[in-house]
């Protein structure tokens, strides 16, 4: 019994397996306020990586996958800016976590 209990605990925290997603806000004009309606989306991501949690290299930061949305799409602002990050992890041998942001291009 101890023995399941002790699995049910570290299962229910994500030290075996993990792929989380979490999403953030940030205000940003919406599309309609930028007058770009019509615009595609662009995306930008960042992530970091580790390993057996003794290597670790990357940034995730927001500044980091806004500057990577900037870089593909070539636009000075963005509209309807949305955030989500996502977790990763196995067995904590390897773990990795990305920022991804997806909004309108203003130019």
């Amino acid at each position: 019994m101890r023995t399941l209990a002790a699995l049910a605990a570290v299962s229910a925290t994500g030290c075996i397996y993990a792929n989380v997603v979490t999403p953030l806000s940030y205000r940003a004009p919406t599309a309609q306020e930028a007058k770009v309606e019509g615009a595609a989306d662009v995306e930008g991501v960042a992530c970091d990586h580790a390993v057996l949690g003794l290597f670790a290299w990357g940034d995730a930061g927001y500044a980091a996958a806004v500057a990577d949305a900037r870089t593909r799409s070539g636009a000075a602002q963005f509209a309807d800016l949305r955030s989500d990050t996502t977790f990763f992890n196995v067995l904590f041998v390897y773990s990795r976590a990305c920022t991804r942001v997806t909004g309108k291009a203003v130019r």
